[in-house]
């Protein structure tokens, strides 16, 4: 694996995204996603550059983030259980994947215990599987004022995961769908929602053109995990 290849081939990728969309490259971010990528590589995507990650496993991350450079910004990008929350807020400076009234109670209870201020994203099943985690976009409607009244919690914006195909272009009406639910929502709060979480290594380059401002990168970056028996199914995964 060539790692500062991949990484420039990445953002060539979404430099040429960006211009398609009229946009410049600096309001999107990539995330590098690094379940069961090991202390060592992480470091190095830090010291080619990289700094925001993300894991779906909250003791992994404990594992990485003790281990790596204290420059590097992790996000909880996973579902997460409740009894994992205090954990999560420990270690996180966001967390992604909010999907019930429930979980964000439980977050801001730790949050509260720890006084931190935690930034969130609230996930939307956006084409209502029943395989997957998060708001149906009526539901998220209807609880959206009560997430953001609590006082710990910053809601910055909505995630999402469209199912899975090998045609990317075919995901482009759920990533619009997620920005035009993201418009509803500032509507309904009254102010801006700046993130707007979509795009893994597959349909990076549609999510860009439909507004993503946060991509998720694993497998372009780092390859396929070996773990992997069936890799054409896991961008139906949260993690990419």
């Amino acid at each position: 694996m060539d790692l500062a290849a991949n990484l420039k081939g990445v953002r060539k990728r979404i430099e040429a995204a960006c211009e398609r969309a009229g946009r410049s490259p600096e309001t999107v971010e990539l995330m590098a996603v690094t379940k069961t990528v090991p202390v060592e590589t992480v470091c190095a995507a830090g010291e080619l550059g990289l700094r925001l990650f993300g894991e779906n496993r909250v003791q992994e991350a404990a594992l990485k983030i003790s281990s790596c450079p204290g420059n590097l910004r992790w996000h909880m990008i996973g579902h997460l259980q409740t009894n994992k929350c205090r954990e999560a807020v420990r270690l996180f400076s966001m967390i992604q994947g909010v999907d019930s009234l429930r979980l964000a109670n439980e977050i801001q209870h730790h949050a509260q215990t720890l006084s931190k201020t935690i930034p969130i994203l609230i996930e939307v099943n956006v084409a209502v599987e029943s395989s997957k985690f998060g708001y149906k976009p009526e539901s998220l409607l209807n609880e959206l004022e009560a997430i953001n009244a609590l006082p710990r919690l910053e809601i910055h914006g909505l995630m999402a995961i469209p199912p899975w195909t090998p045609e990317p272009e075919n995901t482009r009406p759920y990533f619009r769908r997620l920005r035009e639910l993201k418009s509803t929502c500032e509507q309904v709060l009254g102010a801006p929602l700046p993130v707007l979480s979509m795009g893994m290594s597959g349909d990076f380059e549609v999510a860009i053109e439909e507004g993503s401002t946060l991509i998720r990168i694993g497998t372009a970056l780092f390859g396929p995990r070996a773990a992997r028996s069936k890799p054409a199914k896991t961008d139906s995964d949260s993690i990419e």
